[in-house]
């Protein structure tokens, strides 16, 4: 399995590669079901998705995903003023990850 370390003389994978010490940002304005495609290299890892776009619209993560999801309106309630450093409709929200 990719993204993975296995013992070697063995065909059984052990701990995820950094998964302690990686988070994966996916900026999205859309359902994230593509990530049923990355489900063995994604899964393992947290994930933090960032909702661009119209934050009141209601984004569809598949089951069994550790993630945080984050839209406009939390950006400026935990950045206050320094919110307009991260711009939207450019993919650039991933910045907040």
């Amino acid at each position: 399995m990719a993204g993975t370390v296995t013992v070697p003389g063995s065909s059984t994978p052990s701990t995820p590669l950094l998964k302690d010490e990686l988070d994966i940002v996916i900026p999205t304005i859309r359902n994230l079901d593509f990530l049923e495609m990355w489900r063995p290299f994604f899964q393992p890892y947290h994930l933090i998705i960032v909702q661009d776009g119209d934050p009141t619209k209601t984004i569809k993560v598949p089951e069994g995903f550790d993630y945080e999801l984050y839209n406009r309106n939390d950006i400026n309630r935990i950045l206050g003023p320094k919110a307009s450093c991260i711009s939207f409709k450019d993919s650039a929200c991933r910045c907040f990850g």
